[in-house]
């Protein structure tokens, strides 16, 4: 008995280790080039073979098919993908999820010693983040290698000492559906298809395994990663739903169209190869490539059985925000999708400054509803990015990004009060109205003059801030310097108007509040723009 459980202990360790090896790597490469897959992912279009281009390189990026698809939902969700693009990358993801499985299919040796060392020293005593990342790659691949030769030790007993187990395994391995609903029912423990595999690849490398029950569980593996998603998808949007839909119409309907020509398959993957290890990844890597092109024709066909299966739910806003929680998988997506929203916020306060100005100097009414309006809209949607940048991992950043996370939120800070600022000079028109205050028309000219600097102050800043350019953010501080200036300036010429008797007294509150307010929106544009010279 205790032989047994340290053969159980040795595999089902050495599987948790590979898992950890695989979730270091993967948050190390995001921290890598973890905009690279954003970036990648943001320009997929409708074109199928782009699109699983774009797939498989996001998932050799994420090393997961599973984080890859989730994340998929989260742009559907957030409206920044379509339902059948999502489809075109999903069919690349499945391509992606098959390198790691080539990877640990060959045999180093005892050379992942040395991987390890090697990586945590670099990991450990490098001050320079960029070796410390690489140190950190390289350690994970040593754990990965690891991880395999304790597997593989561990099964190696079921060959000699325990037939029994070997048989068993085989025999019942030997049934395909049997085989497949074990791989997929520990791909849905584990989550993770890629360790469902490496565990076969292992085992196969032990001799406890045959190649054909070896592909069963492979196969199996596919379908057991689409319980995450089909989770994911509940409560989400309808596209986002469908989207959680396909991955599992597509895996199921790959190992339906296998099941049957599951012994000529296998004979066929013998051919690839004369090692057991390298037939088995092979044969992941096969199954999954054909999988997606047969269904590169079949992808409008895929997308309308799931929209009929899913029907559009009416009333339903896509693309509230342009994040989305399942963003939150890949945090250089979350981060970088929180600072489009931003700008986007941003976007809004601007075209509030320009109807305050309209309603105030012209009197208009229904402009300055649309400023209170807007207010709204802009309380919301700070609230909720803040909200979003709060769950994003800091761990999982990089030192730059973690740094640019915090200015984040200090910039929607700048944006909110921005937005308050903006409809404080919006009720002044309420109160103009009702007590029927008229400025001069000195009084209305310098109020543009303020107006239309204060305008170019932030526009500019925000503006710095969306193109990340120093340049333009210096243009803003020194902007921003005016305003201050002309700010004085604008108080005396206004107090000595009243004095001669040109303006009314009673505008005088409204006057010098909204040039108090203006000069504030001014100190928030030069907070944005220190933020973008300050942004290392």
């Amino acid at each position: 008995m205790t032989d047994i459980l340290t053969i159980i202990f040795e595999i089902v360790g050495g599987l948790a280790l590979f898992m950890f090896g695989v979730t270091l790597l993967r948050e190390t490469l995001g921290k890598i080039s973890g905009k690279s897959v954003v970036r990648v992912l943001e320009r997929v279009s409708d074109d199928p073979f782009r699109g699983m281009a774009a797939g498989t390189a996001a998932t050799v990026m994420t090393q997961s098919s599973s984080i890859t698809v989730l994340t998929l939902i989260g742009f559907v969700n957030a409206g920044m993908m379509t339902f059948r693009q999502s489809v075109n990358v999903m069919l690349g993801s499945e391509i992606g999820t098959t390198v790691t499985a080539q990877l640990v299919s060959f045999d180093i040796g005892g050379i992942f010693w040395p991987l390890v060392a090697i990586g945590f020293f670099m990991r450990m005593f490098s001050k320079r983040e960029k070796i410390k990342l690489v140190g950190t790659v390289i350690f994970s691949l040593g754990l990965l290698f690891l991880a395999m030769d304790f597997m593989k030790h561990g099964a190696a007993p079921l060959t000699t000492e325990y037939p029994l187990f070997r048989s068993l395994i085989n025999d019942y391995g030997a049934i395909p559906l049997f085989g497949i609903l074990i791989g997929a029912f520990i791909a849905g423990v584990t989550q993770s298809s890629s360790a469902t595999t490496s565990l076969v690849i292992a085992m196969g490398a032990a001799g406890a395994i045959d190649l054909g029950p070896g592909i069963a569980l492979v196969l199996g593996a596919n379908i057991g990663t689409c319980f995450l998603e089909l989770f994911a998808g509940i409560g989400a949007t309808t596209p986002a739903k469908r989207t959680a839909l396909a991955q599992t119409i597509i895996n199921i309907t790959g190992v339906a169209i296998f099941l049957p020509i599951l012994t000529p398959f296998t004979d066929l993957v013998v051919l690839t190869s004369a090692d057991l290890t390298h037939q088995i990844a092979n044969a992941h890597t096969i199954f999954n490539v054909i999988v997606s092109l047969i269904f590169v024709p079949l992808v409008g066909l895929t997308v309308k059985l799931c929209e009929k299966i899913i029907p559009d739910k009416e009333g339903e806003v896509i693309g509230k925000h342009f994040f989305d929680d399942e963003m939150l998988h890949i945090p250089q997506a979350a981060l970088l999708e929180s600072e489009r929203e931003l700008i986007r916020t941003a976007e809004k306060t601007i075209e509030m400054i320009v109807l305050s100005k309209n309603a105030l100097l012209n009197r208009n009414l229904e402009d300055a509803k649309k400023v209170m309006q807007l207010e709204d809209e802009v309380d919301e949607s700070c609230r909720d990015t803040e909200e979003f940048i709060d769950k994003i991992r800091e761990e999982e950043l990089n030192e730059e990004d973690i740094i640019w996370r915090i200015k984040l939120l200090a910039v929607l800070t700048d944006i909110e009060r921005v937005g308050d600022l903006a409809s404080n000079i919006g009720e002044f028109v309420d109160e103009k109205l009702r007590t029927g205050i008229t400025f001069s028309k000195e009084g209305i000219r310098d109020l543009r003059e303020m107006f239309d600097l204060v305008e170019e102050t932030y526009s500019t800043a925000i503006y710095s801030l969306k193109t990340k350019s120093k340049e333009k953010a210096r243009v803003a501080e020194k902007l921003e310097d005016k305003v201050d200036v002309l700010e004085r300036k604008l108080k005396a010429s206004h107090a000595l108007r009243v004095q001669e008797g040109i303006c009314d007294p009673q505008a005088d509150l409204i006057f010098i509040e909204t040039l108090r307010n203006l000069e504030r929106i001014g100190d928030h544009a030069d907070n944005i723009a220190y933020d973008v010279i300050m942004d290392t």
